[in-house]
């Protein structure tokens, strides 16, 4: 199962020269440091291809040991088990022997459930960490928009959060073109923002930031109004969420998410019909990644 590369800024890669960090991330370039203190730019697409294509054949050569270490006890092939839900050992902040992040696992699940509509969705897993994002198809492949909105599910030690995912970037080449623009553009609409209040009220939908730079805590929807939550502390009133996130995002990254949260027992509870809970979230959703999408893409 190769992973999407998805590149963040204070995160490290390794390629065939070895670890660099990511320092910046601008429309269709980064910058990366060495561990010897070099910094170069390059561009993200050729870096994807780079490191997936290390990983690729890592997956391969794994395979094949597998395989021989198989034959040579005399055990056969079998198939791969068709996904059942997520279970216990599912639940942490590593991937290491988990699988439900497959295409044969919920990733492909759900993209199977979401077939049939405008956009072709399938699935990729993200780089190191317990989540899978799920993204038009057409869309995925456009260099020119690394930033892209999507749906997304992520475990973590004691819940499940999944729903729609849009992060920003501090460089305005990128985030003064494309999704995030397409997203305030949109919610400057009072129609689109109570449209999205009210589905945030009846799903019980929170909207963070799991960057923590742009905002902490959690935005929430109640009797059409939205208010911000940090901490033990009182929950205060916010005048609209268009102006509230173009306030906080002015001058920081955003990893914007518009999620519902599952207690771990209930999620394993759900077994396969999880797939089903987050298609139905995720088709509730699809006014919204519709209007980003089409708009981002027109914009890019």
């Amino acid at each position: 199962m190769t992973e999407h590369v998805h590149f963040e800024v204070g995160e490290k890669y390794e390629n065939m020269k070895g670890v660099f960090e990511v320092i910046a991330i601008h429309r269709d370039s980064m910058d990366i440091r060495w561990e010897d203190g070099e910094e170069v730019s390059t561009p993200i697409a050729l870096q994807q291809r780079i490191i997936e294509r290390m990983r690729h054949e890592q997956e391969l050569e794994d395979a094949q040991k597998a395989a021989r270490t198989k034959k040579a006890k005399g055990g056969g092939a079998s198939a791969a088990k068709p996904f059942e839900g997520v279970v216990d050992g599912d639940f942490s902040d590593s991937v290491t022997r988990t699988t439900w992040r497959g295409r044969g696992q919920l990733g492909g699940s759900l993209a199977r459930q979401m077939k049939g509509g405008e956009f072709k969705f399938n699935s990729w897993a993200v780089m190191r960490k317990p989540e899978v994002h799920w993204l038009d198809m057409k869309r995925q492949k456009q260099s020119d928009l690394p930033l892209q909105a999507k749906f997304y599910a992520r475990l973590e030690p004691k819940q499940l959060c999944f729903g729609f995912h849009l992060p920003r970037s501090v460089d305005a080449a990128v985030s003064d073109k494309g999704d995030w623009q397409a997203l305030m553009t949109w919610l400057g609409k009072t129609e689109n923002e109570d449209w999205l209040r009210e589905l945030c009220t009846s799903l019980q939908l929170v909207v963070c930031d799991l960057t923590g730079k742009a905002f902490t805590g959690t935005i929430e929807a109640c009797e059409g109004a939205w208010s911000h939550h940090q901490g033990d502390g009182d929950a205060m009133s916010i005048d609209g969420l268009c102006h509230f996130l173009s306030s906080a995002a002015e001058n920081s990254p955003v990893d914007l998410r518009i999620e519902k949260r599952l207690e771990k027992s209930a999620a394993i509870e759900k077994e396969k019909a999880i797939v089903t809970e987050l298609a139905s979230l995720f088709e509730s959703l699809i006014p919204l990644y519709r209007a980003v999408a089409v708009s981002g893409s027109m914009s890019a």
